[in-house]
């Protein structure tokens, strides 16, 4: 039985499924896993009756549904739920980064910042808690500093960049421990000169753009405001209504309650459900827990808007067609042909304004995005990279994913590693696209000049393409199974060059790239 808006709610249990795959909803006897048994058309008309509610009732948030008094420790919500228990031994669900300082500082120096900052978050004051499948944020009042920020020292090999690789590589698969709150910082008092922190934050936390509103929290003065994400807008469809369902009624509530769930989750569902697996290349390999990482030099975010201004493109479109690129480079020089290869990478797509991000957890969905790697010329391949893009903005793909995860992270593990290994098929990588703030961040007086991050992997995806807007600078990153990318600075370095032919050719004057265009 289900508990909403004051009124109990039973009904028959449907089965849902597009060929041999559960999309949420199962037969469980009866009734749907804890207790929950509810018809698909009852669902979304209790989700519409409950309109004093936000989306976030349905992603789990909030209060217990029993009790009206908020309880303690804080109930997870679904979404959250579901990015913690995606960790496999290959895959853990950490987001790895580090971040290189203008000048050197003191580990004391840095604890201290943790300790009077970050801790005045709540959540980084939590450890996540399993009580018969319902999962909590626990309140620990004892965090283990010496723990959650270590001294590291690099070896002296003069190869500073390749000692930080071969150190991250080290750590990246090391679960955290369950035991304390999942993050932890590696002071690097000596790299280059200057000091570098390594962090290592579970995904269950935060995503992305959250993380972003975090460091900025916890800077010496906020620059959160110059981040493209501050501005950004989202379709009506996301903001039309403030129910359950949000924008998925807005626009089909006339067709009916029945409709709705048919027209919008279950087609988008089943589109993506009967997409073909992914090509077996080189990144569609079985996975070993051994990792490595790698990043380019920084490319300069006025150079790569004005490339994007004279093909008629984005500054997105100008980058996701370089990763394309080198892509299909990497898979060339290993043999394999790129001829006919179908390669997708799963891309996040923010679902909230960055004004509340500092709720922190998830709140975002994936969309399928096909990389034209079997496509050799470059201009091409970011003509198709900009169809396809458009193609998946304009639709509710990504809103369908959030809602999967809201109902996977209700089921037992097991229905959710299913449903994940049956999905995860149909990409390669995860490729991610941050926009952080134009401005430098600057802790207890010290800029922060160079950040970096890895976006983990799910599922039997092996690839991960990290991409960060910061003052001024695109900055790219690379984490890869070594059992399917033996040297990933070769991908990185080929993205480099990517893009440097195509401003080369933008520099020529090259009329075949307005042609490209035009066409697309």
């Amino acid at each position: 039985m289900l508990e909403a808006a004051g009124f109990w709610v039973g009904s028959p249990l449907i089965g849902l499924k597009i060929g041999c795959i559960c999309l949420g909803i199962e037969y469980y006897g009866s009734h749907l896993y804890a207790e929950i048994g509810v018809s698909a058309q009852c669902l979304v008309e209790i989700i519409i009756v409950r309109k004093q509610t936000d989306w976030d009732w349905f992603a789990g948030k909030g209060k217990n549904m029993r009790n009206s008094k908020a309880v303690e420790p804080e109930v997870m919500s679904v979404v959250d739920t579901a990015w913690l228990r995606m960790d496999s031994p290959e895959n853990l669900m950490v987001i790895n980064g580090f971040w290189v300082f203008e000048e050197s500082f003191s580990r004391d120096r840095f604890v201290r910042i943790v300790q009077e900052r970050l801790l005045a978050i709540p959540r980084f004051r939590n450890v996540p808690l399993n009580q018969k499948n319902q999962y909590f944020w626990q309140p620990v009042d004892d965090i283990d500093l010496d723990y959650h920020v270590s001294s590291v020292v690099l070896p002296k090999t003069g190869q500073a960049d390749e000692d930080m690789k071969a150190f991250i590589a080290g750590i990246i698969s090391e679960p955290l421990d369950a035991g304390k709150p999942l993050w932890r910082f590696y002071h690097v008092a000596d790299y280059k000169g200057k000091s570098a922190i390594v962090f290592r934050i579970h995904h269950a936390y935060a995503d992305g753009i959250a993380l972003i509103s975090v460091f900025d929290a916890i800077a010496d003065k906020s620059v959160l405001h110059t981040s493209p994400a501050a501005h950004a807008t989202f379709p009506e469809v996301l903001t039309a209504q403030p129910g359950m369902l949000g924008g998925l009624v807005y626009g089909v509530k006339k067709v009916g309650v029945a409709s709705l769930f048919t027209l919008g989750w279950l087609y988008e569902a089943a589109h993506v459900a009967l997409l073909s697996s992914d090509s077996k290349t080189t990144y569609k390999q079985s996975l070993t827990v051994n990792k490595q990482v790698a990043w380019a030099s920084p490319l300069d975010v006025a150079e790569v808007k004005a490339v994007g201004k004279a093909i008629g493109c984005t500054v997105n479109d100008v980058l996701l067609g370089c990763v394309a690129g080198s892509l299909r480079g990497y898979l060339a020089s290993t043999g394999g042909s790129p001829d006919g290869v179908t390669l997708r990478a799963t891309v996040p797509v923010n679902l909230r304004p960055l004004s509340e991000a500092m709720n922190l957890g998830n709140h975002f969905g994936l969309v399928y995005l096909e990389l034209p790697v079997a496509e050799p010329d470059a201009s091409k391949r970011i003509a198709k990279v900009r169809q396809n893009m458009s193609t998946l903005k304009s639709g509710i793909q990504a809103q369908m994913t959030y809602g999967v995860l809201a109902i996977l992270g209700r089921f037992p593990t097991k229905v959710q590693r299913f449903s994940l290994d049956f999905f995860s098929q149909k990409a390669s990588a995860v490729m991610t696209n941050v926009p952080g703030p134009a401005e430098a961040i600057h802790f207890d007086g010290v800029a922060l000049t160079h950040p970096m991050f890895w976006v983990p992997q799910s599922g039997n995806i092996g690839v991960g393409v990290s991409i960060l807007s910061y003052a001024g600078n695109v900055e790219f990153g690379l984490v890869a199974d070594k059992a399917l990318v033996s040297d990933p600075s070769i991908i990185v370095e080929g993205f480099v060059a990517e893009f440097q032919a195509l401003q080369r050719r933008v520099n020529e004057g090259d009329p075949l790239l307005a042609v490209e265009f035009s066409a697309a």
